[in-house]
């Protein structure tokens, strides 16, 4: 009965977890600011997010059987890379959307490369492993390997899945709020939401 308990526990924090902004909204922001196209957005989301549930599934495994200490050691070093990219990232579109309204016309805006965008977005996430789940593999390596594989795939189904399917809802609500202000400052209002995300994460880490 234990072990139902602890993987409908890994259902719930997994979902929980993809709810998080950073796990979505930084994909729906910067693939309109890119011109992507919904499957193009839901694609690089797809990779980023299987590169998020393979540094969690890593981190947990190596915890079930080292201890607890290395959690705190790896989350030291991934908290400022996942924060500083976010920041880079927004400083970056704000830096390019004020040079787009003060030398470029209007639809030929600047952007960064389609492929240091991808990475950028494949780093920050994979750089942002889901430490609630840590303990979850702990308790789950006294049942085997077996329960740690369907611990993983429960991780990476309930993960994955919330995060396309918020990504895909909210690129329906862009489309429908899309302004022409909106579309002649996109990238500032873009990064400075990137920023105060970025911040948002440190902080919130920081405070727990």
């Amino acid at each position: 009965m234990e072990i139902y308990g602890l993987l409908m526990g890994a259902v719930t924090i997994s979902l929980l977890h993809a709810i998080l902004p950073n796990h979505w909204l930084p994909f729906v922001l910067v693939g309109n600011a890119q011109n992507w196209d919904d499957r193009k957005i839901m694609r690089i989301a797809l990779l980023a997010g299987g590169g998020h549930v393979f540094m969690t599934v890593i981190l947990g495994i190596i915890v079930a059987f080292a201890g607890s200490l290395i959690v705190s050691s790896f989350d030291i070093l991934l908290l400022p890379v996942t924060s500083g990219i976010l920041i880079v990232f927004g400083s970056i579109y704000v830096s390019l959307g004020l040079r787009t309204k003060r030398k470029i016309a209007k639809n030929h805006h600047l952007k960064m490369s389609d492929k240091t965008t991808s990475l950028s977005l494949f780093l920050m996430l994979t750089f942002s492993p889901c430490e609630a789940m840590i303990p979850v593999y702990f308790a789950a390596s006294h049942y085997g390997w077996t329960t740690l594989l369907i611990l993983t795939l429960i991780v990476a189904f309930t993960t994955i899945g919330g995060m396309l399917l918020l990504i895909y809802l909210s690129l329906i609500g862009y489309k429908r709020i899309h302004s022409r202000w909106f579309e002649e400052n996109d990238r500032i209002v873009i990064g400075a939401i990137l920023i105060l995300l970025g911040l948002f994460v440190l902080l919130y880490h920081i405070a727990l």
